[in-house]
């Protein structure tokens, strides 16, 4: 008895978990959307039946008639409705379109001809056009795709319009090395509409040892800096040209004012001008002395004891005692002309 009681609880729970799956299956299948169409387009929901002359159609959205068409006459709607066949004909959808829609066919007996047949549509905005960002990372580089605000999109990368069938995220990296000069872009799109962004080509270095780019104002990097370079080494003589010339000059005039200063200090002093005028007389004294002639016929000759040394000594003891006595002489000038005593 009680092993019945322990099979009977086992089949209901196995009963309970398949009715729970097929309620949670309907569920989905309510919530999920069967078709898609973007907002301002247009979608035709299909009728899946011959319509004839003599049937009635109805067409529901969301359990309210929209449309319904007698044999003789047209009751909810006009003619521009739906088609030939009966589909209906959806036309400028908004988000409001959105939802179940359910066709319903009877017969001149009012007998449901078909069983209905619902069609979950879901009414999406178009995607707009992506911005592409581009980021330096040495060695690689990264290319992140701007979707916008827009929800449910997916994204696709593609290499020199080639698509990349393994990126499907928001950012690629790739090494900066190997795609140069490669252009990359993505796609953006949803289940009614897809846009793409421009191509963007990396300037990065192109190599993990460089950060310099490959143009500098409109020419080539290296041109450009052998340019720069060339400039800036004239500059540089041309200053040191300058300052030389500069010292040069500045030398010149501090030899040329000392020369003056010294010029007008040998002019200007008396006891360096009396000086250079006594150094002449004793020669020109001596040169008198000399002439023996005339000095007998002028008198009489000192003694031969006192002949010529004597009346020098006072004189030499003077100079020096005058020589000790004097400060010693200013620096004289180098082109000094003596003076003459006439």
């Amino acid at each position: 008895m009680k092993l019945m009681v322990m099979v009977q609880m086992v089949a209901l729970s196995i009963v309970s978990v398949l009715l729970l799956c097929c309620c949670l299956t309907s569920a989905d299948s309510q919530d999920g959307c069967d078709a898609y169409a973007p907002v301002g387009g247009r979608f035709a929901v299909p009728l899946h039946h011959k319509l004839q002359i003599s049937e009635n159609l109805r067409w529901r959205h969301n359990k309210t008639k929209i449309f319904d068409q007698r044999p003789d006459r047209i009751v909810t709607g006009k003619r521009d409705d739906v088609f030939q066949n009966g589909s209906l004909k959806l036309t400028n959808l908004a988000r409001s379109s959105e939802g179940t829609y359910v066709p319903e066919v009877y017969d001149i007996k009012g007998k449901l001809v078909i069983d209905p047949r619902s069609l979950y549509l879901c009414v999406l905005d178009p995607v707009s056009k992506p911005g592409l960002k581009m980021e330096c990372a040495l060695p690689d580089v990264k290319f992140t795709c701007v979707p916008g605000q827009m929800p449910e999109v997916t994204v696709k990368w593609f290499q020199n319009d080639k698509l990349l069938p393994q990126e499907n995220k928001w950012t690629v990296v790739q090494v900066a090395q190997k795609v140069a000069d490669d252009s990359f872009k993505c796609k953006v799109s949803n289940h009614v509409s897809s846009m793409s962004s421009e191509g963007v080509i990396q300037n990065c270095t192109g190599s993990s040892s460089s950060i310099f780019p490959k143009e500098l104002f409109g020419l080539d990097f290296r041109i450009m800096v052998s340019i720069l370079a060339g400039m800036g080494g004239l500059a540089l003589l041309l200053v040191i040209i300058l300052i030389v010339c500069c010292i040069r000059a500045m030398r010149e005039k501090q030899k040329q004012v000392q020369e003056e200063e010294e010029l007008r200090l040998g002019w200007t002093n008396p006891e360096g001008h009396h000086q250079q005028c006594h150094h002449h007389p004793p020669n020109l004294h001596h040169h008198s002395h000399g002439q023996p002639g005339r000095r007998q016929r002028g008198g009489p000759q000192p003694p031969r004891g006192q002949a010529q040394g004597s009346p020098r000594r006072p004189t030499q003891g003077l100079r020096s005692t005058n020589t000790q006595q004097q400060a010693p002489p200013l620096p004289q000038p180098r082109k000094m002309v003596p003076a003459q005593i006439i």
